[in-house]
């Protein structure tokens, strides 16, 4: 099993669903947790299951100001911050651009792609003060192939993955690899939220994945392990799709 001990993680919105599961799971392999997201109860929730090892914080993402205000002092005492995840995002309704209004699409790119600018920016000076680092950016299937009606996440997930790409180009040198990973469709509170229950969730969308059925958050969290573990270290620059085989369709 890979081992994060000595470790510092900061994962963005990682109170709930994917992030979760990645936070217990790396917290599990010995990493130490910086933990953000928008709702305090989820954090205090996690906070509580994990016990020990783990700080939160109550940041807006989108925010420069709010991300550098919260997490400047925690990174001083606690980091520096060995791993990075950018998992934060937020969905829009599903609607064509003609009715999309100007301030949904603006907030999908601060989030799900601005955000992950603006904590890359925060961590990489320290990353490479410290000899390297691991960002690990968390995509989509909505990354590679589109769906109608969500032109804004497909865009910012697209994003990510040239964002991704980028990265991965300017700071190889400074030993700090830059990794993608896309999942499918999964079963986390948002899809239960957006359909109802599991169950509905599941019906709907289980189908469209050739392997009949959604992913499982833990599935998501141990392939993130891998990502940022020592036996990915000639990993940089790429996209590891964990979707059922959607995109191969």
């Amino acid at each position: 099993m890979a081992n994060l001990a000595q470790k510092v993680t900061l994962i963005s919105g990682g109170a709930r669903g994917i992030g979760k599961a990645i936070a217990k799971r790396f917290h599990a392999a010995g990493s130490s947790l910086i933990v953000v997201d928008t709702s305090e109860n989820a954090l205090l929730e996690l906070a509580s299951e994990l016990g020990r090892n783990i700080i939160t914080c109550v940041a807006d993402v989108s925010c420069e100001v709010s991300v550098e205000a919260s997490l400047t002092p925690i990174i001083t005492t606690h980091g520096p911050v060995d791993i990075l995840v950018n998992n934060a995002a937020t969905v829009t309704r599903r609607a064509k651009i003609t009715d999309l209004k100007s301030d949904e699409w603006e907030r999908a790119l601060s989030v799900n792609l601005t955000g992950a600018f603006f904590l890359s920016k925060l961590v990489i000076p320290q990353m490479c003060d410290n000899g390297g680092g691991v960002i690990l950016n968390i995509a989509s299937q909505l990354g590679h192939v589109a769906v109608e009606g969500a032109a804004a996440y497909c865009t910012t997930k697209g994003g990510i993955l040239q964002f991704t790409r980028a990265l991965a180009l300017d700071h190889a040198e400074d030993n700090i690899r830059v990794v993608a990973l896309s999942p499918g469709a999964v079963d986390t509170p948002r899809l239960t939220d957006i359909f109802g229950s599991p169950e509905v969730a599941e019906r709907n969308l289980g189908p469209a994945h050739p392997v009949g059925r959604l992913g499982r958050p833990n599935e998501l969290a141990d392939t993130a392990l891998f990502l940022v573990s020592d036996e990915a270290t000639f990993i940089t620059g790429t996209d590891l799709i964990v979707d059922g085989g959607y995109t191969a369709k």
